[in-house]
């Protein structure tokens, strides 16, 4: 059994790595596993008690990350708990890798660093493509476009370091090794793996539980609600399309973000029916996703895409703008769900929803192929290549 620290930005928080980060400690201390959890800043510190294990520990460190007492209390704790293994959630940008490193350079422990996203692509990265492609200014547009190719070239040597300062790198996705490889010109690549994310709420006892109460006619959108990543007003616009033609069907949107209130005035001012915005929820939307038929994603960054294999798991049936390629492992294109091709088209978003909307018995073979697929992201599954590479490593 190994020692584990995970160490992450913002913790207890809630989000996707956040989550990730709590169910794999509570799922590696079922098996017999000591862990313990780093953070810089800790948000919603309530969240340890309602959601770790008792004997999880919290180190609380703080901002700015690099000063010295982050480095001695980190070096300390690590002798302290003899650790094994340290988990770096939060490895762009480098220099999270570098503090870790100079902490645990008395102690023979690995360093596994977890990249949460595409290797290519961040939020930065999108806004800048986002100003250079909305701006009618030539001189603009090329220095977007220098500018773009340089913060490419920045993360791919952070990418490079934090490489070559690691044990062992994962990525979420086989589909990301090679963009990994290309943007960082690391030329050997035995030290990198693709691990998914597991499914991080409870699941359904079978199949059979899901349809107990019957699905509704509704479309579910779960997630952030901000421009830069997620683009929900597609979903908007898209269900305002197509609302009138079904109406049976609703629209519930669970969520909160700089975008809520832009999108409830967009729908009131535009007298769109039957949109339901159920705001923030402190607890998994399990109950949504019993109750939904389709799941609609349509952002232009994603790493993973957890909301995804919840729903699925759930029987509920994805359709998903292919803006990153990690959708391809989740979904079977056309068999558990649909994705959308790039770039972005709503017509393409509506064919599908409309597909599945007036087809019945298709959306009821879709909902048991999604449940199915969503069985290889199980928790189990996950941990269990998690408990392998522990042992390759040590």
């Amino acid at each position: 059994m190994a020692n584990i620290l995970f160490v992450i930005g913002l913790y207890p928080n809630y989000g996707g790595t956040e989550r990730v980060t709590t169910v794999l400690a509570n799922a590696f201390v079922e098996r017999g596993h000591e862990v313990s959890i780093a953070s810089f800043e800790q948000p919603h510190p309530e969240l340890k008690d309602e959601e770790l294990k008792a004997s999880i520990d919290l180190l609380e460190l703080s901002f700015p990350l690099r000063k010295k007492l982050n480095g001695k209390q980190l070096e300390d704790f690590i002798e302290a708990k003899k650790i094994d293994v340290i988990i770096n959630q939060w490895c762009l940008p480098y220099y999270v890798t570098s503090l870790i490193n100079k902490a645990r350079k008395n102690r023979n422990c690995i360093l596994i660093s977890v990249l949460h996203g595409v290797p290519n692509q961040n939020k930065r990265l999108l806004t800048i493509l986002e100003r250079k492609n909305n701006s009618n200014n030539g001189i603009k547009r090329i220095f977007y476009n220098q500018l773009h190719k340089a913060m490419l070239y920045v993360t791919g040597l952070n990418l490079k370091y934090v490489y070559r300062h690691s044990n062992q790198y994962v990525v979420l996705s086989e589909s990301f090794i090679d963009t990994f490889l290309k943007l960082s010109k690391i030329e050997e690549d035995s030290k990198i793996r693709a691990i998914a994310n597991p499914i991080t709420i409870d699941a359904p006892d079978g199949f059979e539980r899901i349809n107990e109460t019957g699905k509704e006619n509704s479309i579910l959108y779960v997630g952030r609600m901000d421009h830069a990543n997620k683009r929900v007003h597609r979903v908007v616009e898209a269900w305002e399309e197509i609302a009138v033609k079904h109406p049976e069907w609703k629209l519930i949107l669970v969520g909160d973000g700089p975008e809520k209130s832009n999108l409830e005035s967009y729908v009131k001012k535009n007298k769109i029916e039957r949109v339901v915005f159920e705001g923030f929820k402190k607890e998994a939307p399990t109950e949504y996703y019993k109750q939904a038929s389709i799941l609609l994603l349509t952002s232009d960054l994603e790493g993973f895409g957890l909301v995804v294999i919840e729903g699925m798991i759930y029987g509920v049936v994805p359709i998903v703008y292919g803006s990153y390629s990690a959708i391809y492992d989740i979904i079977e294109n056309g068999k558990s769900g649909f994705i959308t091709p790039a770039p972005y088209n709503k017509t393409e978003t509506i064919h599908q929803l409309d597909k599945i909307m007036t087809n019945k018995e298709l959306r009821s073979k879709m909902s048991l192929a999604a449940y199915e697929r969503s069985q290889y992201f199980s928790l189990d599954t996950i941990v269990d290549e998690w408990e392998s590479m522990f042992k390759e490593l040590s």
